[in-house]
């Protein structure tokens, strides 16, 4: 073909066509030139595939296989009419696979703890993972519970992990510590701040896998109590607390009587969100934090909870999130299918899942709403 007719392609369509290709092509792609790299890499870009992504999120969801001491993901589209092959990524951690993911993906990362002090953001689209620093004040600590939530700050694009630590033993002065580690900045080292106000204490069984806390448009929601003595006992009251990442302010959000123990905090439509404790009429309530001080709810019937008669608690811990409008469960123990709870249809439907596992079945964790992304660690 001549000079003159060859065909050119326009970069801003070749950066269109890019963002709509899966991440294990772009992987390939990134070592053709070093401008394929550049543009695979470059924030805009990253933010141009997650945009795309946020359309076609996926469902999340590994198991521990200690016999190769690898953790396998598995990832799969929410939506379909028949059942879905997901896609696999088995990934290696030093440390075995004894690792606990302590709050939802944020923009496609998550973060995972093995023991106290050894932390790692890990990319399962990629394979990556980043080892952060230790504490050194934590260290030699063995007896303390914490609650560990990764964020993003998009007005400075960073990521920024919180740690809240319990010392069991400790004075009260010292009894809580809170700690911010902006990744990558700052020398890479945890630095000490002002905490939560002093009769408040936050939930820290985080190794419950995601239940941590959420992230949404650059705030930290998690949960937690205050204690009020009465006569005979001690009446524990369930919060919320909120975590600026630009501010690095805690504050309290309007409490809300539906909210439970077990209730896992979700982000609906850039709200924050959960589902009351079932009834016995197999009905929940959907509540949403409209601002931060005023809660809106719907009613909903779960036919399904039948099976559950005997605890109910079983389907508020079973949420994963919100996908299309759609309410995410999974049965607790199962595997192979979630339930999807259409919130303005008010229908439920049923999406199956081929599962390349053989029973019985591993330990499984399960997060709604991830994407893939091509952030480099």
């Amino acid at each position: 073909m001549e000079e003159d007719e060859r065909m050119w392609i326009h970069m801003d369509l070749v950066v269109e066509i890019l963002s709509r290709m899966p991440v294990k092509s772009l992987m390939k792609f990134k070592c053709l030139s070093k401008e394929f790299s550049r543009i695979i890499h470059s924030r805009n870009f990253v933010d141009s595939c997650l945009s795309c992504s946020s359309s076609r999120s996926r469902l999340l969801f590994f198991f521990r296989n200690s016999k190769t001491n690898t953790l396998v993901f598995f990832s799969a589209p929410h939506r379909s009419t028949c059942a879905i092959a997901p896609t696999r990524h088995d990934m290696i951690f030093r440390g075995g696979v004894n690792v606990s993911f302590t709050s939802p993906p944020v923009r496609g990362l998550m973060l995972c703890a093995i023991g106290h002090n050894q932390l790692f953001i890990c990319n399962p689209a990629t394979r990556q993972t980043l080892s952060l620093p230790q504490n050194l004040m934590l260290v030699e600590r063995d007896n303390l519970t914490e609650l560990l939530i990764l964020g993003y700050d998009p007005i400075f694009d960073q990521f920024k992990v919180l740690c809240i630590w319990d010392y069991p033993n400790a004075r009260p002065s010292t009894y809580l510590q809170f700690w911010v580690l902006t990744v990558g900045q700052d020398g890479n080292m945890w630095r000490k701040i002002q905490g939560m106000p002093p009769h408040l204490y936050p939930v820290t069984s985080s190794h419950t896998c995601g239940h941590g806390g959420i992230c949404i448009n650059g705030v930290l929601y998690f949960k937690a109590y205050s204690c009020t003595p009465s006569r005979h006992h001690l009446t524990l009251t369930k919060h919320v607390v909120s975590f600026d990442l630009n501010t690095e302010v805690f504050s309290l959000v309007k409490p809300n009587d539906h909210l439970c123990w077990v209730s896992r905090l979700i982000d609906f439509q850039g709200k924050l969100a959960f589902i009351s404790r079932v009834k016995m009429d197999c009905t929940v309530e959907f509540c949403i934090l409209e601002n931060k001080e005023e809660w809106s709810s719907k009613v909903f019937h779960l036919p399904w909870t039948q099976s559950y008669s005997k605890d109910y608690m079983k389907t508020s811990a079973s949420v994963l999130g919100i996908h299309d409008g759609d309410i995410v469960f999974t049965p607790q123990g199962e595997l192979g299918y979630t339930w999807h709870l259409s919130l303005e249809k008010r229908t439920v439907r049923k999406v199956l899942y081929e599962i390349p596992i053989t029973k019985p079945y591993p330990l499984a964790f399960f997060f709604a709403n991830h994407v893939d992304t091509t952030i480099s660690l």
